[in-house]
């Protein structure tokens, strides 16, 4: 009996160690919100995103302390311009895949009540597998997020209300 019972227990184990292997983990990292910048109602919030595991989509992205219309969109450069474009495919392989200024963010509009320097709002990304991920976005201001992303801050505007192009 005792055999029998040690033999399950492994098979158990092992079936365990297999789900393991097969399921996706994601976790946020250096996550960053931008200051909204006076004269405007909308800005970006930026991550690392560590993903270990089949590829996952990101289906839905909230930062509900700050805005409740929040998009994922990428720069694009369009006839010498750069411009911002929104995604609706956003595939996380393993790896790190990094949303920057300049690059993919994500955007929050419509926001009424903006976030102090230094405060922190929690960011929620969830993902096609039925995961999600969060972690606590620290505001900070443009030229620090722009020095996290290897951006000179004298370098140029952005369409996030100091930069790169328009919407």
């Amino acid at each position: 009996m005792k055999i029998k019972y040690a033999v399950a227990v492994a098979a158990a184990l092992l079936a365990v160690q297999a789900q393991a292997a097969d399921a996706s983990h994601t976790e946020l990292k250096d996550c960053a919100i931008q200051e909204v910048l006076p004269g405007k109602d909308m800005t970006g919030a930026f991550a690392r995103i560590v993903h270990t595991g089949p590829a996952v989509d990101v289906v839905k992205a909230e930062v509900p302390s700050v805005s409740q219309r929040i998009e994922l969109h990428s720069m694009v450069m369009k006839d010498g311009v750069m411009t911002m474009t929104q995604m609706t495919d956003v595939k996380i392989n393993a790896g790190e895949r990094v949303f920057k200024k300049g690059g993919d963010h994500v955007m929050l509009f419509d926001v009424a009540k903006k976030p102090k320097i230094g405060s922190k709002h929690t960011m929620t990304l969830y993902f096609s597998d039925n995961t999600k991920a969060s972690c606590e976005a620290v505001v900070k201001s443009v030229q620090d997020v722009m020095k996290d992303a290897g951006i000179d801050p004298n370098s140029a505007n952005d369409a996030h209300g100091g930069g790169h192009g328009k919407h």
